[in-house]
């Protein structure tokens, strides 16, 4: 069976003298467990963009000694003035999360983000665990159109890991529903190879209440 954080295990004399089990010679051990948690473990991020990973450091006491992030086995911990921010983190209630910003000059392709910690508390120098971050492209042109029919945009996002769902955003800022099939239709389009292309019909009706230029948004759902 596996051991879990937290599990007690016992400490008690085994003698003639004590016969029988009493708090003068059973003693409690609390087990305590290094854990090191990034979630998620994968993670679309939008090529250009800026983007933010989180590791979780649980079952410590204390600070920790150093934390270390390397991009592909190359450390960016010292390269943090560029293109990286990393933040150590502070320690509180037995945890301790430490952060690495990748800015968007260097968010251009996949990579394995990989955090390092040491611990003189649990005597380890390199322990780690990491983070995929799949770097994905949408291209989104814009158009001029006339009114009196109906006009489709069309988002094509390249790059994904796994197919994710699009959602259009109007130009009130609103999340377009699949509902409102009075304005709008909407196709998520078919994942294939890594690409997807979605597309958000704009009906008549809509077009004709419309202001120029008008600004529509499409953005992964993940």
């Amino acid at each position: 069976a596996s051991l879990f954080s937290e599990d007690v295990f016992k400490c008690k004399l085994k003698s003639s003298f004590y016969p029988n089990d009493s708090p003068e010679v059973v003693k409690d051990m609390v087990l305590t467990l290094l854990t090191l948690d990034i979630e998620p473990t994968n993670k679309e991020v939008e090529s250009g963009t800026d983007t933010t990973v989180s590791c979780v450091i649980s079952g410590i006491t204390q600070q920790l000694d150093a934390v270390v992030w390397r991009k592909d086995g190359a450390d960016v911990t010292s390269l943090s003035v560029s293109n990286y921010v990393v933040s150590a983190g502070t320690y509180g209630s037995n945890s301790q999360t430490t952060t690495l910003t990748v800015k968007a000059a260097v968010n251009t392709a996949d990579s394995t983000y990989t955090c390092f910690i040491a611990s003189s508390e649990w005597l380890i120098t390199n322990r780690q665990t990491n983070v995929l971050v799949n770097v994905f492209a949408v291209d989104f042109v814009d158009r001029t159109v006339a009114t009196g029919i109906d006009q489709s945009l069309t988002c094509t996002i390249s790059g994904l890991s796994q197919d994710t769902p699009v959602t259009w955003i109007d130009p009130d800022n609103n999340e377009i529903s699949d509902s409102d099939t009075n304005n709008y239709v909407i196709d998520q389009g078919t994942y294939v190879f890594g690409s997807k292309a979605s597309t958000l019909v704009i009906k008549q009706s809509k077009l004709e209440n419309l202001f120029s230029p008008s600004i529509f948004k499409c953005k992964l759902k993940s």
